[in-house]
């Protein structure tokens, strides 16, 4: 197994609760890839900024399932998420809520009877579009669906940001259907959950499986090179080789394909070359003396600029996206902020805030991370009132950083981005033309969101790993 992420610590465990013997080789020094943490002044810090989506109501509930261990353990929180800057609204504590939001959120957008009328007709699309249905959507954008029910640019803004936050990309980048069927199981299972002990517990569960199966956890392991032979496949670090029948990459398909010896055969190799990633985003950590956020996860476009929702246009975040792909800093600043401490306290003496800003992936942006730095500080000011007064200390990750902890050589939070014609039936399957190479993760198989996707995907490399297997005794 080439990297220990979601998708390499999954599969890793499931193949050893199998009765494989894995080997997980880990290119930096600790285990979990994005699950990872490190610990500072007596906060436990996430290398990575995630909740997961569904909790145990999502594939992880099944993984750990087939896996035969009891969790870790998911944890909720009564205000799941509250909107804060330019749009300010609160999720309800439960799905019974979500009409009288929805009412509100209408009444703060200044949505008229007709464009209510409107929204409500969108909505009522999004819950009843068959399969069928949904994949015609999935190789149309997100825009284009937004666009035939309504304009408004509150409505607009609101939903599409609602549907795209997942995926890191804009709604006229993003599948339409992977899209709704997203937000239909975020709504559906109700369940934004954070990990009792922090996110590497899902990673240590896992991965103690493939010691306690005899297997090898091996850290400071960077694969250079993968080589087929005629038993299966020789994996080059810069200190050793390996031999195993069966190779599992935890990587983009891109950088598979740069690593195996000849490339990826065929339309295989061509399609992997061809994959889009996402965008991605800075990280801004923030450890507080005493709480002053009450939200288990913040979310909002916040403006220093002074811009307010009466600013809002279709132009106006056409042009916001732009600037940051060319590396301008944005206003507004859109930003995604679990509280990981408010969901489990025994992770800090005080409060912790995981700040992402959506940022640019490109090689030479127009302003420096510096910049964006003091731009995302102020952003926070402005939404959390007397922050500087309860400040421990904050730690800044530029999108560069957070790409190479990852191993991402695009760059970008998800290796194969949502965009149409690379979702469902056209996205990259993990079995690839050589036999006994699989992709997972969020590089190749698998739908749904982020931790959930890349686990979905490693659950199908099992299944395709046990088909090969009988294939090979027969």
């Amino acid at each position: 197994m080439i990297g220990s992420g979601v998708g390499g610590s999954v599969t890793a465990g499931l193949l050893a609760r199998s009765g494989r013997r894995v080997l997980v080789l880990e290119k930096n020094p600790t285990l979990g890839g994005v699950l990872a943490s490190y610990d500072r002044d007596g906060f436990k810090l996430d290398f990575g900024s995630h909740l997961i989506s569904r909790g145990a109501r999502g594939p992880f509930g099944e993984v750990f399932a087939r896996a035969g261990i009891p969790g870790p353990r998911f944890l909720t929180h009564p205000i799941p998420v509250r909107s804060r800057g330019m749009f300010e609204i609160t999720a309800p504590a439960s799905r019974a809520g979500l009409p009288h939001a929805a009412l509100e959120a209408a009444r703060q957008l200044g949505l008229s009877a007709r464009e209510r009328a409107h929204l409500a007709r969108m909505l009522f699309q999004v819950f009843t579009l068959t399969e069928w249905e949904l994949r015609r959507w999935d190789r149309r954008t997100l825009d284009e669906f937004i666009l035939q029910h309504t304009e408004h640019p509150g409505a607009y803004f609101l939903f599409s940001f609602l549907a795209s936050i997942f995926f890191v990309l804009p709604p006229w980048q993003v599948s339409a259907g992977e899209s709704i069927r997203a937000l239909r199981q975020v709504i559906g299972s109700y369940q934004l959950s954070y990990v009792e002990g922090g996110m590497d517990s899902i990673a240590h569960a896992l991965l103690g499986l493939v010691v306690d199966a005899r297997g090898d956890l091996v850290t400071h392991a960077r694969a250079v090179a993968i080589r087929p032979t005629t038993r299966g496949f020789a994996v080059a670090t810069r200190d050793a080789e390996y031999r195993a029948p069966i190779v599992a990459c935890n990587m983009a398909p891109a950088d598979v394909d740069a690593l195996v010896e000849g490339g990826l055969p065929g339309d295989y190799g061509a399609q992997a070359a061809a994959v889009r990633g996402s965008g991605n985003a800075h990280q801004l950590k923030l450890a507080l003396r005493r709480p002053l956020v009450e939200e288990g996860c913040l979310i909002g476009g916040v403006s220093t600029d002074g811009k307010t929702l009466g600013d809002l246009s279709l132009d106006l975040m056409r042009n916001t996206v732009a600037s940051i792909d060319a590396g301008a800093v944005s206003d507004p600043l859109a930003i995604y902020a679990p509280v990981p401490t408010n969901y489990d306290p025994s992770l800090g003496p005080g409060q912790l805030i995981v700040a992402s800003i959506y940022g640019p992936t490109c090689d030479a942006p127009q302003d420096a991370p510096a910049r964006w730095r003091d731009r995302a500080m102020a952003a926070m000011r402005a939404i959390i009132p007397g922050l500087d007064d309860e400040l421990l200390f904050t730690e800044w990750t530029p999108i560069r950083a957070v790409a190479g902890w990852r191993g991402k050589s695009t760059r970008g939070a998800i290796c194969n981005g949502h965009q149409p014609g690379q979702v469902g039936r056209d996205r990259l399957p993990v079995e690839t033309p050589l036999p006994g190479l699989y992709i997972v993760g969020d590089g190749a198989g698998g739908r749904g969101i982020g931790t959930e996707l890349a686990a979905v995907s490693a659950m199908e490399a099992i299944d395709a790993i046990a088909e090969h297997a009988q294939r090979r005794a027969a």
